[in-house]
């Protein structure tokens, strides 16, 4: 290896005081030991950078910016600042299983043309409750990418140079990503694990402001990808109009509060006979305390 660490792991925070304890928790306790943990407080206005300075694990490095940049802009800063070869994401409210990052990095280390990949992952509400499974393809093509954002998002893992030569657009704040994967996909190797890698923080209601800004977003990305020649007209036209449908549709349900609806049919029920292990994991990982 070209450095001297495999791994780093990047946990931009805006105002998580309630959860990144638990998050960071999480990347601590992991079965793969050789890896550094880049904690970037984005302009928060709570508590997170006194939660950070509790830690004094020294793969730690604690960046504090009185600015809010936004995710799109820290993870590109983490990303030139990072000494691993590896980059893996992680959301400040999000829980890793004990062998996400070990079995990421053994599956780029056997499969050295791949440059990202991700996993499925278990849903969890705000008081740390399993509510369902995310899936996300594991086969994928030019149309289900454009349809579904590929990746989700905290669980991506790649090859830090691909990141570098790739950066996130920092004007899609929200979107960030499903522009990144459609802006990449002829000209690299993506590959989803089966199975699921973290607890991802997803609560079944989101303020009408925010899904209203990320429907706003997903159709400059939509614009920037038909102008690159990356999406067909008739594509385009759906799905620039879905999402207009979407925004609408949302606010009247958040009116008649059921705008639940909408965030937890995303979700799949978690199979009955995996529930007891992905709780498990959960609740020892949650008692788990590294400061």
């Amino acid at each position: 290896m070209d450095s001297n660490l495999t791994v780093t792991i990047g946990i931009p925070v805006y105002n998580a005081e309630r959860y990144l304890n638990i998050a960071i928790n999480s990347v601590l306790s992991q079965t793969w030991t050789d890896f550094e943990l880049l904690i970037s407080i984005d302009g928060a206005s709570d508590n997170s950078a006194d939660i950070a300075q509790l830690y004094t694990d020294p793969r730690i490095r604690l960046i504090i910016s009185n600015e809010n940049k936004g995710v799109a802009f820290r993870i590109n800063q983490q990303v030139q600042m990072a000494r691993g070869n590896f980059f893996a994401r992680m959301d400040a409210d999000d829980i890793m299983f004990p062998e996400r990052i070990e079995k990421q990095v053994n599956f780029m280390l056997d499969n050295p043309d791949f440059d990202v990949i991700g996993s499925q992952a278990v849903v969890i509400d705000e008081d740390n409750k399993i509510i369902g499974f995310r899936h996300s393809d594991t086969l994928f093509t030019n149309l289900s990418i454009q349809k579904k954002i590929l990746f989700i998002h905290p669980t991506v893992f790649g090859r830090t140079d691909w990141f570098r030569k790739n950066p996130y657009s920092e004007d899609l704040s929200g979107v960030e990503d499903f522009y990144l994967w459609n802006n990449t996909f002829r000209k690299s190797r993506f590959h989803v694990f089966d199975i699921p890698l973290l607890f991802y923080r997803d609560p079944p209601s989101a303020l009408y402001k925010t899904y209203n800004f990320r429907q706003m977003q997903m159709r400059r990305a939509l614009i920037k990808l038909y102008l690159k020649s990356l999406m067909p007209t008739s594509r385009f036209c759906k799905f620039y109009l879905q999402s207009i449908l979407k925004a609408m549709i949302y606010k009247f349900l958040w009116k008649i509060n059921l705008s639940g609806r909408i965030v937890s049919g995303r979700n799949i029920p978690v199979p009955p006979d995996k529930l007891p292990f992905y709780s498990d994991i959960l609740e020892n990982t949650i008692r788990t305390n590294h400061t």
